[in-house]
């Protein structure tokens, strides 16, 4: 068997050198983001998080509090859809990108990003990008009363957390 090591590792030596060889660049990813439009796409996922967030908030209060007038949902729903803008505004999407590089080159070649920015770059690929924030703000909207099915489930388990949290962070009564 240990002569046979030698022979799997030459075997396997050109598969890798041809990897090395294929490696995807930094520039073959950042041509990749900007051809599809990674951009500007993470900023309308953003969008679209922060107006699902305040709606189904809003939907979680009225549940919460059945008495609840339109006003005091539109300000729930208003203030969850703020705190979410603001928790996402933390966030720099240069330095998001910057760290999806190295993610990318480890999943794709170079011929693979140069095969898949031949795709985005034709009429169908540019449907692809100009339909696809369209196509995820409808797919949220359709799996809104899947989340709402389970809200209160979530809901019940956060405040278990919480209450238990706060339970273990109490001193013990001497």
């Amino acid at each position: 068997t240990i002569a046979l090591l030698p022979i799997v590792l030459l075997s396997l030596s050109p598969a890798f050198c041809q990897q090395q060889i294929d490696a995807a660049t930094k520039e073959d990813v950042e041509q990749l983001l900007q051809v599809t439009g990674a951009r500007n796409q993470i900023q309308q996922v953003w969008t679209a998080m922060t107006q699902q967030t305040a709606s189904m908030a809003g939907e979680a209060y009225q549940r919460k509090y059945p008495n609840a007038t339109p006003s005091e949902i539109r300000k729930a729903a208003k203030a969850a859809g703020e705190f979410t803008q603001k928790a996402i505004g933390i966030f720099d999407v240069d330095e998001l990108v910057e760290v999806m590089v190295p993610v990318y080159q480890r999943h794709l070649t170079h011929s693979d990003i140069r095969s898949i920015v031949e795709f985005y770059s034709s009429p169908t690929g540019q449907k692809m990008i100009r339909e696809m924030p369209a196509m995820m703000a409808e797919a949220m909207q359709a799996a809104t009363p899947i989340l709402q099915k389970h809200l209160p489930e979530l809901e019940a388990q956060a405040e278990k957390a919480a209450a238990e949290a706060a339970k273990k962070s109490k001193p013990a009564d001497k």
